[in-house]
């Protein structure tokens, strides 16, 4: 479905490793994409004869019980960060999919959702 070949796959663990790629990436001129958890259908996530930064590998999560809020990393699963909060008793409206990737839906993907709204939404 998508006719896309990337030159390079970055599979970044840390902060760091996206750091190394990107200082790379630009010594080299060459264009950058992004996969952040997944389930990125549209092929947004692949460029042609670039690198993709993979983040799927960025699965750290802090919950804040008493604040009511979450943080999680650019390749957690909708389902990892439902888990995760539900353990604390705490829910947010978010992706249908628990496959899906956090980060795109925080930053628009699915249905619109913003990352403030999810920062701020999280309740029982």
């Amino acid at each position: 479905m998508i006719d896309k070949k990337p030159a390079l796959i970055a599979r970044c663990a840390s902060a760091a490793d996206v750091r190394a790629a990107v200082k790379l990436e630009r010594a080299e001129r060459m264009t950058i994409s992004v996969r952040g958890g997944g389930h990125g259908v549209a092929g947004n996530a692949v460029c042609d004869g670039g690198t993709i930064l993979d983040l799927s590998l960025m699965k750290q999560i802090s919950v804040d019980p008493i604040a009511r809020e979450a943080t999680g990393a650019a390749g957690l699963l909708w389902g990892e960060f439902d888990r995760a909060t539900q353990a604390h008793g705490l829910a947010t409206t978010g992706g249908q999919v628990f496959h899906t990737g956090i980060a795109g839906l925080t930053l628009g993907g699915g249905h619109r959702f913003g990352l403030h709204n999810l920062r701020h939404s999280l309740g029982n």
